[in-house]
């Protein structure tokens, strides 16, 4: 009895050692319609459609936009050529960003996302629904494709996008799975619901990383009718398109045609507005909107303007150095630079006072860094103390704001007394190296006519110290080929910023692709600080976590003085020719979502009944020169 006592003592002892050893099992993922970054989705399983939507937008009608410059290819993921922008609505994406949340997308080509408990896995599942133009289903073969072609053979962009991807494989005809090789990295799932479906059966015959007036099958609403460069862009929507009630598009995509036509120039772009060639214009310019706006179409109410209030960032935008070579790869310059830029004088004279100064690299947004540092934001500091101006954890950062000749005159000397410090003098009225002898001269490259006057009031502001300034306005091809291949000293570009910052930022600032042709890393920024602040903020687990990141990021871009920082308003300024209606409902993170707007017949009849001659159609017609361009395409 004692003996069989005993052996079940030592078998029970056995078990439990067994129990004790075996991984208690992960808790099982759930299939989801949506995926949010932080929190709950706000729109549930059943939802039917977006707020800022109407879903019973009619159909029908066209739009036709004006752009500047010209394309020379319909490939969007390559750095070679210069795209319409009009083609992203010829391809569908895994999920739909939504415009009132940030960091939160729902179903589109996917009709679920199931993230792994431990976020080290995603698995879509596709929309059994989603098809090609030419009605070829989309497999799991097409997105595995597209995701492996765009970072081996698509712009910079990709690569340091899906650095966090270690594998991708298909579990079924209709579904898909990534694994990562982080489970800290958040947004993930999102950037991943962001991949554009192309067809991988059209690219085995068409090769992917060359131009092309070409275009594949369409997975998007739209689908390209006609591309002629430098005059006219149009795409049509896709008869009965697969998507077309799904809750993340209903009410979304209702005009019939959408053309875009080209111009050289900024003056005519607007005479063209005037006349009705073109019916809806995002007003950019200050004097425009304080002083253009009196022609006789919208004194009559036929053109009507509005400000379209948005909490969506002003985006990254001003003068940006290229800090990859002298002169301004000497922090002192950039910072002489900076204090010599007038910005109250430009915002009055030029401006109309329209303006606000960018103190952030994300203004008006949740990120913007305002004041001294927070307590959270000291902490994410501190551990790079060493290594930052001292100024960054206890100041705001402020830019000069002269307001007589006598604050220009302290300004000049502050700036005389940096670049002494960088190694320059004047001598005979001309600012040189002391070292080389050499005269310090940049140039500054632009595409609009219309930046010219800001460039020239800078230029000569800083000729006041000897140096010279050249403004060299460039067409837009020439323009992007230049700074595609980082040849510039500075430009007047900018960055859109997301309402969820994350991965997008090392592209943008990140020292990986700072030297590679096509790079976002306009600046030339190699920063350790930067790069360690990037990764904590894609490892934000919270909100408060993330916004704290991002504050303490803007401080060190902003005082390393990597770009003169621009301007910006709160709203969008946008002109129309009153026929299209939108939903009430404007979404926080999209001032302007054209997509939603659609056609409205009664407006535009009403237009119609003005005196012949008087009125723009609404249609775009094929004129004589047109036809004259179809014949010689060159």
């Amino acid at each position: 009895m004692k003996k069989l006592f005993w052996i079940l003592c030592v078998l029970w002892t056995a078990i439990q050692a067994t129990l004790a050893e075996t991984p208690a099992p992960k808790p099982a993922a759930s299939a989801t319609h949506g995926f949010s970054a932080f929190g709950d989705l706000k729109y549930p399983e059943d939802f039917t459609h977006f707020e800022y939507t109407n879903p019973d937008a009619p159909n029908g009608g066209s739009l036709r936009l004006g752009n500047m410059g010209t394309f020379d290819s319909l490939n969007l993921y390559i750095v070679k050529g210069l795209p319409p922008a009009l083609m992203g609505l010829t391809t569908a994406n895994l999920l739909e960003e939504a415009y009132d949340r940030p960091g939160e997308s729902y179903g589109y080509a996917a009709e679920s996302v199931e993230v792994a408990p431990d976020n080290s896995s995603v698995i879509f599942r596709l929309n059994p629904k989603a098809k090609f133009s030419n009605g070829d289903p989309v497999t799991a073969d097409d997105v595995i494709w597209i995701f492996e072609t765009l970072r081996t053979k698509g712009v910079p962009m990709y690569r340091t996008y899906y650095k966090n991807i270690s594998k991708v494989e298909k579990l079924d005809d209709k579904t898909i799975k990534f694994s990562f090789n982080t489970t800290t990295n958040r947004e993930l799932p999102g950037i991943l619901g962001q991949l554009p479906i192309l067809s991988k059966k059209y690219y085995e015959t068409h090769p992917f990383d060359e131009t092309s007036l070409k275009a594949g099958p369409s997975s998007g609403p739209y689908e390209v009718d006609s591309a002629s460069p430098g005059h006219s862009f149009v795409i049509k929507r896709v008869k009965d398109w697969w998507g077309k009630d799904l809750p993340s598009q209903k009410g979304r995509h209702n005009f019939d045609k959408i053309r875009s036509d080209y111009y050289l120039e900024s003056n005519a772009l607007f005479e063209g507005f005037k006349a009705g060639q073109y019916d809806l214009r995002q007003e950019n310019s200050a004097k425009n909107w304080a002083t253009a706006y009196t022609f006789p179409a919208f004194q009559k109410g036929f053109v009507k303007k509005e400000e379209l209030k948005h909490s969506l960032s002003a985006g990254t935008v001003g003068l940006i150095f290229n800090a990859r070579r002298p002169p301004f790869s000497d922090i002192n310059v950039r910072k002489a630079m900076t204090l010599l830029f007038d910005f109250p004088w430009i915002n009055k004279h030029l401006f109309y006072g329209l303006y606000n100064r960018n103190l952030s690299y994300y203004p008006n947004s949740d990120y913007e860094a305002k004041g001294p540092p927070s307590e959270g934001e000291k902490a994410i500091l501190l551990p790079f103390q060493d290594k930052l101006a001292p100024e960054i954890l206890t100041q705001s950062f402020t830019l000069p704001a002269p307001q007589s000749e006598a604050d220009n005159r302290d300004l000049q000397e502050q700036a005389q007394n940096l670049l002494k410090e960088a190694g320059y003098e004047i001598k005979d009225s001309v600012m040189v190296n002391t070292k080389t002898g050499k005269p310090l001269t940049f140039e500054i490259l632009i595409f609009d006519k219309a930046l010219e006057k800001i460039m020239l009031n800078f230029a000569l502001s800083v000729k006041r110290l000897g140096i010279e300034v050249k403004v060299r306005n460039l067409d837009t091809a020439a323009y992007q080929l230049r700074v595609d291949n980082l040849d510039f000293d500075m430009i007047y570009s900018g960055i859109g910023q997301s309402p969820s910052l994350g991965n997008e930022q090392r592209d943008y600032f990140g020292s990986e692709r700072v030297d590679t042709p096509g790079t976002r890393n306009l600046f030339g920024i190699k920063n350790p600080v930067v790069d360690q602040l990037i990764e904590q903020l894609i490892n934000a687990t919270t909100f408060e976590t993330l916004t704290n990141t991002a504050k303490a990021l803007d401080r060190v871009l902003l005082w390393n003085y990597y770009m003169i920082p621009s301007w910006h308003n709160d709203s969008i300024r946008v002109a129309y020719w009153d026929r299209f209606s939108r939903p009430k409902v404007i979404p926080k993170y999209h001032g302007l979502d054209i997509s939603s707007w659609w056609f409205d017949r009664e407006k535009d009849a009403k237009l119609k009944q003005q005196p012949a001659g008087k009125m723009p159609t609404s249609e775009a017609k094929t004129s004589f020169l047109d036809k004259i361009r179809s014949w010689f395409p060159w």
